[in-house]
């Protein structure tokens, strides 16, 4: 009797567990703003152009949620974080669940900073330390992009 009652505390908890999971992913999915698609490309060293397919995020809302929830993104693709102005741009990684490498952006498209695998989940501030309008969030180290590369956006304009 002391073996059956364990076994259903067993079952109620996982049960429980469970439905707090799939609880969480639903409302993550349903809170997640629609982002539009760019295709875009990177000349990396002044060689080599990459094809990039960006989500794109140029709404507050849509900053502000940027990849939380993703369990993968795909090779080549990743999420351009846009601003009208020029300011020193912070970001976290909470909610995030992969590691990421973060391209800040002048006005001008050209990657002027760096941040390399920014750890998931990680509540540390990453900030630019250069006024840029634009932030490149990338799977880490995917983009063998450096500092003075260029990133092309039909439909932007730099």
């Amino acid at each position: 009797m002391k073996r059956l009652k364990l076994n259903f505390l067993k079952v109620i908890i996982l049960g429980i567990f469970l439905t707090i999971i799939f609880t969480k992913n639903i409302l993550a999915s349903i809170h997640a703003p629609e982002f539009k698609k760019m295709d875009c490309e990177i000349t990396i060293n002044e060689k080599e152009n990459k094809k990039l397919y960006l989500e794109i995020a140029d709404t507050e809302k849509k900053r502000s949620y940027g990849l939380m929830n993703r369990e993968e993104i795909k090779p080549d693709n990743g999420m351009l974080f846009i601003w009208k102005n020029s300011k020193k741009r912070n970001f976290w990684m909470k909610n995030t669940l992969l590691n990421l490498d973060l391209f800040f952006i002048n006005r001008k498209g050209t990657i002027v900073e760096i941040y390399r695998n920014a750890k998931a989940l990680d509540q540390k501030n990453i900030s630019s330390n250069e006024k840029v309008s634009f932030v490149l969030e990338m799977n880490a180290s995917e983009l063998k992009s450096q500092v003075g590369d260029k990133l092309n956006c039909p439909g932007i304009i730099y």
